[in-house]
């Protein structure tokens, strides 16, 4: 890819990591607490996708020449939230394995179900503390998210924006479609950021 390339493509990456982002975090905001085990697979799935597109469009967007610290320090941001999201995707799925019927790991331990039930509602604390952990994480990155895009906004021409703006909507739609809400749960709303 030549670094003109990679200019003209620009903000149609950031647009889409910004629509995937927004959308994750969406997802997140959801009460998981409420969710049964096989629904909070699901939905944790659902999380990571969004999550895993916005990481790998921010990772295009930095190959760019303009690419600013706080744009390479956000991609990490993304990172460590997806490994966060990927770690409780472990744990409910471990407590899933130990909460089933005719459980593999059960029968591997020579215990009853009985005796599985310890273990499984630890991994299923230990996940609802990770996700405690991202709330807070979230709620401190609000402010330079929006700087970020904020810093985009203020050096990008006016093709730039239009472009931008076109392709956050779009990605908008295509986040909600491709990773909606469990049934039942609906996403809080949020606004384009720009």
């Amino acid at each position: 890819m030549t670094r003109e390339h990679t200019h003209l493509n620009r903000p149609i990456h950031l647009a889409r990591r910004d629509a995937f982002y927004e959308r994750g975090v969406e997802l997140l905001y959801l009460p998981i607490q409420d969710m049964d085990t096989t629904t909070r697979i699901d939905h944790m799935q659902r999380m990571l996708d969004a999550l895993a597109t916005a990481r790998k469009h921010a990772f295009f967007a930095s190959r760019a020449s303009e690419t600013c610290t706080r744009e390479l320090d956000f991609l990490h941001f993304l990172e460590l939230i997806f490994d966060n999201v990927q770690s409780m995707h472990s744990m409910i799925e471990h407590q899933a394995h130990l909460e089933a019927a005719e459980s593999f790991l059960c029968q591997f331990l020579n215990t009853t179900r009985e005796q599985c039930q310890l273990p499984a509602l630890h991994y299923r604390r230990r996940a609802e503390d990770l996700m405690s952990g991202l709330w807070q994480l979230l709620r401190l990155s609000h402010a330079p998210y929006r700087a970020l895009q904020k810093e985009f906004t203020e050096h990008a021409d006016d093709s730039e924006k239009e472009r931008y703006k076109k392709a956050f909507s779009s990605f908008r739609k295509e986040s909600q479609t491709r990773c909606p809400a469990v049934e039942g749960f609906s996403a809080p709303k949020q606004t384009a950021g720009n």
